[in-house]
């Protein structure tokens, strides 16, 4: 946010990248929710890309970033605190409004 410029956007993902479809296998086995249960599957798209993967090249080629929190760490501490505040969570309203 201080070293950024604006409207680029900087991905952060682990040391060699990852998939998206990837990082959902990682999230799902972590919450013990069945990948295929969750996920389908669809038809290629015209133009579609092989994969999409997260990688983080530019935030440390141009903001000198690293992660220090290791993914699947990070993944587990995320959903503890989901799990430990839903209820407050749960209360929060969907909508966004601006407030200027």
């Amino acid at each position: 946010m201080e070293k950024g410029r604006n409207g680029e956007i900087y991905h952060l993902s682990p040391d060699k990248g990852i998939t998206i479809r990837e990082l959902v296998k990682l999230i799902s086995n972590k919450m013990d929710v069945s990948f295929t249960e969750v996920t389908r599957d669809v038809g290629e798209r015209l133009g579609q890309d092989a994969a999409y993967v997260i990688d983080s090249s530019k935030a440390r080629n141009e903001l000198n970033w690293k992660p220090v929190v290791v993914l699947e760490n990070g993944i587990e501490e995320t959903i503890k605190w989901i799990e430990d505040g839903w209820d407050k969570i749960n209360n929060i309203p969907i909508e966004y409004k601006h407030k200027a």
